[in-house]
């Protein structure tokens, strides 16, 4: 399902978008734009190869509360050892109680900083993210702490920061969260901390049988696709499944192949990345595309995101390919 893109221009240099359902407003890079959404609580901003996330938290007005949430999703994201870099900073954003702070941790090799906040609006709530590598940060940490800094109450306008001031903060973030069991009839498997379960999408072929969005990192999701039928091997599972995302999306093409070693046997991988139509422009996508032999079936786990989490989608896809029965 793709999102459009509310945006109405105010001046050369920048855009605001607008939540259609009037939960707040923000001021983006031209160029900008909003990645296919599954959540409407989720919004995913990419341009110039960086992205923010906004999720929207209803009935949480604590912004204290909304930062952690933000923690939470650095923590489940696969950065090793996040700790804070600096103090965490209570400030008002445009009228509304906030909170800001950068946390700093190594993800598939390379050193990221992630940057996080909360905003307060009436009853309700967000939370900020933004993952960039520490190269980029003094190009681009004033930069994303702007775009922070003009969120607000849908209809209002931007009027500035004030009275900002360092409180203590909470150190390295502790890993939690518990893995998941998940069984069907034609397949078993374990999800990492952060996956759940959702309903299935209209449309999807009678084959999916379970859809999952991964909290900490929104916008990522998982089909676990299973078929069954004499003559079938694990090249054409991973041909069905190769299939099934470049018919919708002919923009995307693949881009690495490997046959791996599972404690279960051999699985053939494949991934995928490419630019799909999103909201008037294009967004570039990655799907990771692993075909393993279950007990009673051929299954396709098909891990989707935007296109530089490629490296998460491939590690998650691997994690859980490796507990399929």
């Amino acid at each position: 399902m793709f999102s459009c893109l509310f945006l109405t221009a105010v001046g050369w240099a920048q855009t605001t978008y607008e939540d259609p359902q009037g939960r707040f407003a923000i001021d983006l890079p031209k160029g900008w734009q909003l990645a296919p959404q599954t959540d409407d609580k989720v919004f995913v901003f990419q341009g110039e190869s960086k992205s923010i996330i906004i999720e929207c938290v209803p009935g949480m007005s604590d912004p204290a509360e909304l930062f952690k949430k933000a923690e939470t999703t650095v923590r489940l994201s696969g950065m090793a050892k996040p700790g804070l870099e600096g103090e965490v900073t209570e400030l008002t954003v445009n009228g509304l109680p906030a909170r800001w702070g950068i946390y700093k941790g190594a993800m598939s090799g390379v050193t990221l900083a992630a940057l996080c906040g909360g905003v307060a609006i009436g009853e309700n709530g967000l939370y900020f993210l933004s993952f960039i590598a520490v190269t980029d940060v003094a190009a681009w940490k004033g930069r994303l702490e702007g775009m922070f800094q003009t969120i607000r109450a849908s209809g209002q306008k931007v009027t500035g920061v004030e009275g900002a001031k360092a409180i203590a903060g909470t150190g390295a973030v502790a890993p939690s969260g518990e893995s998941m069991a998940w069984k069907t009839e034609l397949v078993s498997l374990t999800l990492p901390p952060g996956w759940a379960e959702k309903p299935k999408p209209r449309g999807m072929e009678k084959e999916v049988k379970g859809w999952f969005m991964y909290d900490p990192l929104p916008g990522v999701s998982l089909m676990v696709v299973c078929y069954k039928g004499a003559g079938l091997n694990l090249a054409k599972a991973l041909d069905a499944g190769l299939k099934s995302m470049t018919i919708p999306n002919p923009g995307m093409k693949p881009v690495e192949a490997d046959e791996l070693k599972l404690p279960s046997g051999t699985a053939n991988y494949a991934a995928l990345k490419g630019m799909v139509a999103s909201g008037g422009g294009e967004v570039e996508l990655a799907s990771v595309i692993i075909s393993c032999k279950a007990d009673k079936s051929y299954t396709n786990l098909i891990v989707t995101g935007m296109g530089h989490l490629l490296p998460q989608l491939k590690e998650q896809a691997i994690e859980i390919a490796k507990t399929v029965k």
